[in-house]
């Protein structure tokens, strides 16, 4: 899943009042939660707006070297106060919730005291500039005098905003600088065509937007000139060591062994997958399966059929589904919009994306962006686009993107009691999830007319094994970027402007790049110990309803529930 880069995932909303009957520990804690939770919200407001929380929409985060001391300050207070609970008698659910919100305020606290990517990355201010603006206008649940009015207020809080980052930030490492330098373009335009776009809307509010985003580049402009006069720092310095790279996988993602035991597992899953992949590779192209079939290409193949055929392969998956019993799709599930990437987006984003509804917004349609598809086919085109419908070759994509991968389990995610709970954002079980789904879903014939298929399933794997072992070995000093794009584009046989892209991404935010293979081994190895115990009775329906109904929580905290 291609989300929007926020960089701090944090719980940022206040929680429910309390229940009767609690004793006096379980209100103490429901207490704390929500006073951490609400002070969150305010530190990281744009956050707030992707995960359906509107009261500071109008607000970027505050990096002043004051601010940021004392929100450090205040995280370890609460740290404290979480530990005096911890031998408390709390419910399970809520003994699990407590460790998620420890967990929250330890990765906030070494971000902000040791990572310290505010005095670092400059896209971190790019990138929140452009996302402050976008998880507004994608929320057609809030009226649009609301969103012109937050637009507005965001676009005027810029200038301040990029501000604190000329003066916060000191010798980036060459590869991020150099991308901020063109993410700012990128940044540019989407303010330009966001604008243009409400402008249309609202037409009465025209002089108020121009004026607002006139402000904006003015201040995009002198930070352009900040970032071309900054001198770089290390080219190593994304690396944030094996020390603190081990406290991510013991405090983020709960496992219980370090980065060099996480090395030796993506080793030797690459390792066997490719070994794998060649076996089939030789096997289907004795099967045939590579040679061009003849198809017939009708000349009015138009940009609608395209659109429409998405859309249909979006609900067939979702049918299939239901008709399998692989796993429980709620009947008021809510509606995944499978259109073309929004003009004002197409900046900021690839080909292929998915934006899931925030946890507690009234309108929870999510979005899969498809890129854009030309108004008027040539020949070439025509033949491409109907190959890919007559072969039915948007469902690998459905199936990570939508159901049974993001869509499904992210809506799920949001239905959870525990407001705790639902404002969980771990990539080890988001990705985890979609990933397994690609070859649970082969495993259970969905692609029976296309066996094939399957090499891109061992394809998809082998990639995450490369992932997972590019990522410790930037985060802990054993490749330099370049090193680490050459491996790849090597060890995949891909392209290496696509490598670069990859490989950038993975500096900039460690564990993410490893969350996919290591979520899916996880799931993998809770099933099969379930299947153990349970024998007989074990019903992968039922499992994976277990599994989605913990929220996106750490794999380890979910194996304590289902297996204590």
């Amino acid at each position: 899943m291609k989300r929007f880069i926020a960089v701090m995932v944090i719980l940022l909303v206040g929680l429910s009042a309390g229940v009767a009957g609690e004793t006096k520990n379980e209100k103490k804690f429901r207490k704390l939660s929500q006073e951490i939770l609400e002070s969150l919200q305010s530190f990281w407001p744009v956050h707030a707006t992707e995960m359906g929380i509107h009261r500071h929409d109008s607000r970027f985060a505050d990096y002043s070297p004051g601010t940021v001391k004392e929100k450090a300050e205040q995280l370890k207070k609460y740290l404290q106060r979480l530990r005096s609970l911890e031998t408390a008698q709390l419910p399970a659910d809520m003994a699990t919730d407590l460790r998620l919100l420890q967990s929250n305020c330890e990765i906030g606290y070494l971000k902000l005291t040791r990572l310290e990517y505010h005095k670092t990355n400059p896209n971190l201010y790019i990138d929140d500039a452009v996302n402050g603006l976008y998880f507004i206008l994608k929320n057609e649940g809030i009226p649009l005098r609301a969103r012109v009015r937050d637009v507005i207020g965001r676009m005027e809080a810029l200038p301040a905003f990029l501000q604190q980052g000329e003066r916060n930030l000191t010798g980036p490492p060459p590869i991020w600088l150099d991308y901020a330098r063109r993410n700012v373009d990128n940044a540019v335009a989407f303010y330009r065509t966001a604008a243009e776009r409400l402008t249309g809307m609202l037409p009465d509010r025209e002089d108020d937007i121009n004026a607002a985003r006139d402000k904006a580049l003015a201040a995009f402009d002198h930070f352009q000139k900040f970032l071309n006069s900054l001198p770089a720092g290390s080219p190593t310095g994304f690396a944030i060591g094996k020390e603190y790279y081990d406290y991510l996988l013991q405090h983020e993602f709960f496992f219980g062994f370090d980065a060099d035991s996480l090395l030796r597992i993506g080793e030797a899953v690459l390792a066997r997958t490719q070994e794998a992949y060649e076996a089939k590779e030789i096997e289907y192209e004795a099967a045939g399966y590579f040679r061009r079939k003849p198809v017939f290409i009708p000349s009015a193949v138009i940009k609608r059929d395209v659109l429409d055929y998405y859309a249909w392969e979006t609900n067939q998956v979702k049918q299939y589904l239901a008709d399998s019993g692989i796993v429980t799709v709620p009947g008021d599930i809510a509606e995944c919009r499978v259109i073309e990437t929004p003009e004002f987006m197409r900046g900021v984003t690839g080909s292929l994306a998915y934006q899931p509804a925030g946890p507690f917004d009234t309108a929870a349609v999510g979005y899969f962006y498809v890129g854009v598809v030309p108004d008027s086919l040539t020949d070439e085109q025509k033949e491409r686009y109907f190959r890919s419908m007559h072969d039915r070759g948007f469902r690998g994509g459905v199936v990570h993107e939508v159901y049974p991968g993001h869509h499904l389990q992210l809506q799920i995610a949001a239905r959870h009691p525990s407001d705790v709970r639902r404002w969980q954002m771990n990539n080890l079980l988001i990705e985890g999830w979609a990933l397994y789904c690609e070859e649970m879903m082969y495993d259970r014939v969905l692609y029976e007319d296309n066996p094939g298929r399957y090499l891109r399933v061992l394809g998809g794997i082998r990639f995450r094994a490369a992932r997972t072992i590019a990522d410790v070995k930037l985060q802990t000093g054993q490749f330099t970027y370049d090193e680490a794009v050459a491996w790849m584009a090597e060890t995949m046989d891909s392209d290496t402007n696509f490598i670069k892209t990859e490989v950038l991404r993975y500096t900039m935010d460690p564990g993410q790049a490893m969350s996919y293979l290591m979520g899916k081994l996880a799931i993998l190895d809770l099933r099969d110990k379930m299947a153990a115990r349970e024998g007989s009775r074990f019903d992968l329906r039922t499992f994976h309803d277990r599994l989605l109904a913990e929220g996106s929580i750490p794999l380890g905290l979910i194996e304590k529930k289902l297996l204590p």
